[in-house]
C-alpha cells in the first residue's frame, strides 16, 4: 500500500502563498526593509506613496503579486476540507497524492502566471490552471461524499 502524503499539501500550500507576500514585500521596499511601514502596512498614505515613488509596470506587478497572495488563502479552505474529507473517507493513497501533488504543481503554475503575464491572452493560463486546481478539490469532496454517504 502507498504511503498517503496529501496532508503535507495543506502546510506547503500555506507557505507557497506566502512567496508573492514576499515578493510582493520586495518590489514595495526595493529590497530595504526601513521603507515599509509596518505599524500601518496597509494604510492608503503608505499604498499612494509606493504607487508615487514607483513605475506603473512595478505597481502593477506588485498588486498582482498581492491578488495571487490572496488567492491563495482564499483557496487554502477547499484545499483543507478536500484532504480532511478524503483522507476520512480512507481515498486511495495513490488518487490523494496524485490529486494534490498535481494541485500543488498547477497553484505554483498559477502563482507565477499571476505575477508575470501581462497580456490577456496569457491571462487565460491562469484562469484555466486555477480551476483545474479547484475542480480537482471538488472532484475529492465529491468522492468522499459518495464513499461517506453508503
Amino acid at each position: 500500500m502507498a504511503t498517503n502524503y496529501s496532508v503535507y499539501s495543506i502546510p506547503i500550500f500555506f507557505m507557497m502563498n506566502f512567496i508573492p507576500h514576499a515578493y510582493a514585500a520586495i518590489l514595495f521596499t526595493g529590497g530595504s526593509p526601513k521603507r515599509f511601514d509596518n505599524v500601518n502596512p496597509k494604510s492608503s498614505a503608505t499604498l499612494e506613496s509606493f504607487r508615487k515613488r514607483t513605475t506603473a509596470a512595478t505597481y502593477a506587478r506588485w498588486e498582482r503579486a498581492k491578488a495571487a497572495h490572496h488567492n491563495g488563502y482564499e483557496n487554502l479552505p477547499l484545499l483543507v476540507a478536500a484532504v480532511v474529507l478524503g483522507n476520512m473517507a480512507k481515498l486511495d493513497a495513490g488518487t490523494m497524492n496524485w490529486t494534490f501533488g498535481t494541485f500543488l504543481v498547477l497553484r505554483a503554475t498559477f502563482i507565477l502566471s499571476y505575477i508575470t503575464v501581462e497580456s490577456q491572452t496569457w491571462s487565460a493560463l491562469r484562469s484555466m490552471t486555477f480551476l483545474i486546481s479547484a475542480f480537482q478539490c471538488l472532484w475529492i469532496i465529491l468522492k468522499a461524499g459518495n464513499v461517506l454517504s453508503s
